[in-house]
């Protein structure tokens, strides 16, 4: 990791350097890919997808200025519980806390909004039982999208899948067992369970 960070550093010029993802909590393998959000003093806004020390980076430049005026938090939130490694300034932290205020204080969906994606989800079980090309896009957007809706239909903030499968795997081990099957199955039964569950979940008639 010290490599990718002198290459951060020399490249990039750096005022902060927020790591997220395997590397910030340790679960990277020989797959895994180096995520970090850089704030820099001039570099253009840019994305690295190069390869350092054999690693692959999934880096994401900003110059300062960008951060300066109005931003979408929203776009940011990976970071919330980032490792922050350059810190100049404290760019980094002043970003990261005001994307954490934006998780504390952004309204949760509502019921009615709720209600729309659970019969989303019901509608899509039926177009997939067509069994078409278009009927198998939509079974594997379903088996997506409603890992999300699980989430708020539990007032739980999506932070993508791999948050979220933790946090439903500890807190929720049934629904986990109940998506998991869908996914490993791939079964028309194993969907209908586990879109069953989700509108069981929601109170859905």
């Amino acid at each position: 990791m010290e490599k990718i960070i002198e290459y951060i550093k020399q490249k990039y010029n750096p005022l902060s350097i927020i790591l997220y993802g395997s590397y910030a909590n340790g679960t990277n393998n020989l797959n895994s890919d180096f995520d970090a959000l850089v704030i820099s003093y001039d570099h253009e806004q840019f994305h690295d997808t190069s390869f350092v020390n054999d690693i692959q980076l999934d880096v994401f430049v900003y110059p300062a200025s960008y951060f300066d005026g109005e931003f979408d938090c929203n776009n940011f939130i990976q970071i919330f519980d980032g490792m922050i490694i350059v810190d100049n300034e404290e760019r980094g932290k002043t970003l990261q806390m005001k994307v954490r205020s934006y998780l504390q204080n952004r309204p949760q969906k509502t019921k009615a909004e709720i209600d729309v994606n659970v019969d989303w989800c019901i509608k899509m079980l039926a177009r997939v039982k067509r069994y078409d090309a278009e009927g198998m896009f939509r079974w594997h957007w379903v088996l997506i999208d409603s890992l999300e809706i699980f989430c708020d239909i539990k007032q739980h903030t999506y932070l993508g899948p791999k948050k979220a499968l933790k946090w439903m795997e500890k807190n929720h081990p049934s629904a986990f067992v109940c998506y998991k099957n869908a996914l490993d199955n791939f079964s028309i039964n194993s969907l209908e369970d586990w879109i069953a569950y989700i509108k069981n979940a929601n109170g859905t008639t």
